[in-house]
């Protein structure tokens, strides 16, 4: 290391012990040269003001000054020189102190959990999220199913992952797959022999792969903006290839005049319109067509992926996608249906970290309420320790309403698993916070009697939510055979317990997981009020009503909506009256 440089290090340790106050990194003071920290040699050198800084709080071990050529080259010949020791004890030093800070603003009084969330939440303040932020973060890698399948079954061979990659997501006779290939050709930049190239970046696919079906397309139909002066807040935005000319059509087939051939016809046209996507997954869902409707879904998530940009950093868990944006909503929809692809597949695990991606979207509101299901995929992925440590973050203890029945009764399942000793008391809070829930689960699981006293709507749903997946979460006999037996020595002790805690309204969060599931006993828990005093479509179930919230309005001509209201109006009139004419017809005939 040059004097000059050890000079500057040393200046920089004094103005860092004298400062008592506050920690002040070095950086704000004068810029290092961090190619100087490399050992140049003469001291006189010019220093370039242009480049790059890097703060240093560390102090630098002593260094003798200039050598001579020949002790240069015996030098050379070790394995770490001087200065390499110390840029990287500069760098441990500072990844420490960036630790420190971290914890030293995570430490603050906690007085919760506090009452409903109101406001989006504002207890859960930054400190605290910052402390629980490991819990949202994962392997980007662990959103691929395969890496789960290997990890089961052991490495698979090129040939088998390429045959797999190759196989269409939805029928395509072979002429038109042909066809496809040939265009593929064409498109610069197309799939790849990872399948995750794309053209117009260097960037590559993270959640999926590119199928042969899979129309090629030089330009990108979604684009992804940061939300003004909101740092790490990102919307998704339209682009040229998206014209709203296309929304507005589908619009007019989804709500306006639903029509499912219109729908299919439009999808063939434009295939990487994400709204079309979803809605067409949804009719061939309820139409039991699962392999057509997966691939579908798959494709949604290549429209979103491809929409990133590089600074929204996957498995960071601090990449926020407000849900105010319409767009935005639109890729929670994708996110949410692909994590029913993974169930059925049996990847629980890669399930799990996309419950922590759409989790990290928005923490505070959890717009589709991951808190009533991550447990289910914690559980089934052998993942006990991840979901006591969820349950004991504050994303959890925050809040009362957080704190779910399914995440009170699996939380002593897997507090089972890891600690059998504070298994019987994890389970005696469940019951005694929701004791319904306890006895409907001793109901299911052992033939106990439904409870008679009253509960509310809420807790009748987020139960009925519960009791779709309790089943295949004890498959164990060991640990089924425990959970009953505690559980009814929990009710005979106190069968009258006095419910803890309930919501009066059921929170919107729960109600669009009840919807998206498509759980039949869960929808039959839904109160037939709801179903009067709401229009609800599954492209967007239940949209905010902030200000600053956007809707599909924002997206579609309304001129022509407006239009065809009226067309429509008119044809039902006419229709009214001829229907009305031949009922006369028949009863003078009478």
């Amino acid at each position: 290391m040059s004097n000059r440089a050890l000079r500057r290090l040393q200046k920089k340790e004094l103005e860092v012990a004298e400062s008592d106050d506050e920690y002040t990194p070095v950086a704000q003071h004068t810029a290092v040269n961090a190619f100087q920290l490399l050992g140049g040699e003469d001291d006189d050198e010019s220093e370039d003001t242009d480049s790059e800084t890097i703060p240093v709080s560390s102090k630098p071990a002593p260094v003798s000054g200039k050598t001579s050529s020949k002790k240069k080259k015996n030098k050379a010949k070790k394995p770490a020189t001087a200065d390499e020791q110390d840029i990287d004890q500069i760098l441990a030093e500072l990844q420490l102190s960036k630790q420190s800070v971290t914890e030293e603003t995570s430490q603050e009084p906690f007085n919760g959990p506090y009452d409903d969330p109101k406001d989006g939440a504002p207890e859960l303040t930054a400190a605290r999220l910052t402390a629980s932020i490991a819990l949202l973060q994962f392997d980007p890698r662990d959103l691929d199913p395969d890496r789960e399948f290997e990890s089961v079954f052991g490495k698979l061979s090129t040939a088998a992952v390429d045959d797999a990659d190759a196989t269409p997501s939805t029928f395509v006779s072979p002429d038109v797959l042909k066809q496809i290939k040939l265009l593929s050709k064409r498109v610069r930049g197309w799939c790849g022999r990872d399948r995750r190239s794309i053209p117009g970046t260097s960037r590559k696919l993270v959640m999926c792969k590119i199928r042969d079906d899979w129309i090629p397309t030089p330009k990108k139909p979604l684009s992804m903006d940061m939300v003004p002066d909101e740092p790490l807040m990102f919307r998704v935005v339209e682009t040229p290839a998206y014209p709203r000319a296309i929304t507005t059509q589908f619009y007019l087939s989804t709500v306006i005049r639903p029509d499912h051939e219109a729908l299919i016809h439009l999808l063939q046209q434009y295939p990487y319109h994400l709204e079309t996507i979803l809605q067409v997954t949804s009719i061939l869902q309820r139409q039991g067509d699962n392999s057509n409707t997966n691939g579908l879904i798959e494709r949604a998530l290549f429209v979103f992926d491809w929409s990133l940009r590089t600074n929204f950093q996957l498995g960071s868990g601090d990449c926020r996608l407000p849900f105010d944006y319409f767009l935005n909503r639109q890729c929670y929809l994708t996110v949410f249906k692909y994590i029913t692809v993974l169930t059925q597949k049996s990847t629980f695990f890669t399930a799990l970290n996309y419950c922590k991606l759409l989790f990290s979207f928005d923490p505070a509101n959890d717009p589709y309420g991951v808190r009533y299901f991550i447990d289910f995929y914690a559980i089934m992925a052998g993942e006990d320790q991840y979901l006591i440590d969820f349950a004991e973050s504050y994303l959890v203890k925050t809040y009362k309403e957080w704190y779910t029945p399914s995440l009170a009764y699996s939380l002593a399942i897997s507090t089972h698993k890891v600690a059998p000793e504070d298994a019987s008391a994890a389970l005696l809070r469940a019951y005694q916070t929701y004791p319904y829930t306890g006895q409907m689960v001793l109901n299911k699981l052992s033939n106990y009697p439904e409870p008679s006293y009253k509960v509310s709507d809420y807790t009748k749903l987020a139960t009925a939510v519960y009791l779709a997946r309790i089943q295949i979460m004890l498959e164990e006999p060991a640990t089924k055979n425990w959970f009953v037996a505690e559980l009814e020595k929990v009710v005979r002790a106190q069968p009258k317990a006095k419910q803890q805690f309930d919501c009066k309204t059921i929170p919107d969060n729960l109600l669009r997981h009840v919807i998206l599931s498509n759980e039949t006993s869960a929808m039959a828990r839904i109160p037939a009020s709801f179903w009067k005093e709401n229009e609800i479509f599954e492209f967007d179930v239940l949209p905010p009503t902030s200000e600053k919230s956007t809707s599909i309005f924002d997206h579609i001509d309304q001129a022509r909506v407006s239009n065809a209201i009226i067309h429509n109006s008119l044809e039902q009139e006419e229709e009214r009256q001829i229907a009305e004419l031949i009922r006369r017809t028949a009863d003078e005939a009478n």
